[in-house]
């Protein structure tokens, strides 16, 4: 682990140090959760700035391991910047309105409420954009430093979690991320995902991670043909499209 976080920061100080940040703010807001008990949607309304905490954290350690294999050192370098001011940006609309009890996400209740929510979704999804961007990028990348398994579990792994990122748009159209009820009711613990009615937060969850999955599918199975990382990306993309189909009939899964 410490030779891995070495590779990390040596890659990209910025995003490691970023990851770190937001590590440390996670411990933080733990603490402060147990002091502060006020509640927002029936759950205490630090879970949401934790949880944000440790997927950003998450997110920040992730791209490094990509980016090692990116031959442009200066996108590389602007991706970086821009993603740790996005991150960065985020966070800090999410914890300041915590704090002020307050929804960050949905909330136009107020001018300043309204500014913070669209702001928020002007910087995410610039910074979704750009991602995609990288994720094309990828494409002019040759299998030489990676096996052909690897690097197409990159690209689509990429391509994917940009798709349902873009997701959080039609929760946001809705001002809302639960069909058939309303937020805020009986939910899985800890992911708070609703077991009432359909939550569209399952396949955003999951569409994100295929930033991580898809490698580490190949990772771990040393799979080296590019046809099984397809393959597993395709079945991976469809029981998320699933989740997601599943969530707007507004049917619970759990």
């Amino acid at each position: 682990m410490k030779s891995l976080l070495a590779r990390i920061k040596t890659i990209s100080p910025v995003l490691y140090y970023c990851a770190l940040a937001h590590l440390a703010l996670f411990m933080v807001m733990l603490i402060i959760a147990q002091f502060d008990h006020r509640q927002l949607m029936g759950i205490n309304l630090w879970t949401k700035p934790i949880k944000f905490a440790i997927s950003i954290a998450i997110y920040c350690l992730t791209w490094p391991l990509l980016l090692q294999y990116l031959p442009y050192e200066r996108l590389n370098n602007r991706f970086a910047n821009f993603t740790v001011f996005a991150m960065g940006f985020e966070m800090l609309a999410i914890a300041t309105q915590a704090a002020r009890g307050q929804l960050s996400h949905y909330n136009t209740s107020g001018t300043y409420n309204a500014l913070i929510f669209s702001a928020m979704g002007i910087v995410i999804v610039s910074q979704t954009v750009f991602a995609l961007y990288m994720g094309i990028m990828f494409f002019k990348v040759r299998a030489v430093q990676l096996t052909p398994a690897l690097l197409w579990a990159i690209r689509l792994g990429i391509i994917m979690a940009c798709i349902f990122a873009f997701e959080g748009g039609i929760m946001a159209s809705r001002l809302a991320h639960t069909v058939g009820a309303a937020d805020g009711g009986p939910g899985l613990p800890l992911f708070n995902w609703s077991r009432i009615a359909g939550d569209l937060r399952i396949a955003h969850f999951m569409g994100l991670h295929a930033l991580q999955i898809a490698p580490l599918f190949v990772v771990f199975t040393g799979v080296k043909n590019a046809r099984s990382a397809v393959v597993f990306a395709l079945i991976y993309f469809a029981l998320v499209s699933l989740l997601f189909y599943n969530a707007m009939l507004g049917r619970p899964v759990f």
